[in-house]
């Protein structure tokens, strides 16, 4: 593994969007729920971690993915809104993990498909977290193959609030999941 990582750092200004149930009662940048899932992939539980999507098709698959496995209790049998916020933000460490070179620096193997093995990836997270990185830019499961489709896993212990990092919330639909 390469000791220095720094220089694969980048600073980050873009847009992504996060989702959260159309009913919930707290803010889309309410850290509480960050981490908590045990089959999160980048992030062992109790890690907070924002997950944010490239696109609202990213978003939706993702979730898709991992439904009605993760059902809320109290939807039943019946369908899953969840409400689509999109963001503006600005990162200043984020390590890009589409890069080959940066797969090369931590002598990652058989990227991007080794990505599927939740061992590995939470291997790699916590060596990231390590390090002044505050987030990673990996690859979707769910479009593996196209590196243009995004998710941003942000390290909730390495930036400051939500509020600071993000500079534009702007709510943008909803998306509806059946079993």
């Amino acid at each position: 593994m390469d000791p220095d990582l720094d220089r694969f750092l980048l600073t980050w200004i873009g847009g992504a969007c996060r989702h959260v149930p159309d009913d919930s009662p707290f803010d889309v940048l309410d850290p509480r729920f960050a981490g908590r899932d045990p089959d999160n992939r980048w992030n062992a539980p109790g890690q907070p971690t924002f997950y944010l999507a490239g696109d609202h098709g990213v978003a939706l698959a993702e979730f898709a993915r991992h439904y009605p496995a993760h059902r809320r209790p109290d939807v039943g049998r019946g369908a899953e809104v969840r409400r689509v916020y999109d963001l503006d933000l600005r990162l200043d460490r984020v390590l890009d993990l589409r890069a080959t070179e940066v797969w090369d620096a931590l002598a990652i193997k058989g990227a991007p498909a080794c990505f599927l093995d939740r061992s590995v990836t939470r291997q790699i997270s916590s060596l990231v977290r390590s390090t002044a990185a505050q987030a990673i830019l990996v690859p979707s499961v769910a479009f593996l193959d196209d590196p243009a489709r995004w998710v941003l896993a942000v390290f909730l212990e390495k930036v400051p609030p939500p509020e600071r990092f993000v500079t534009a919330v702007r709510k943008d639909g909803a998306f509806r999941v059946e079993p």
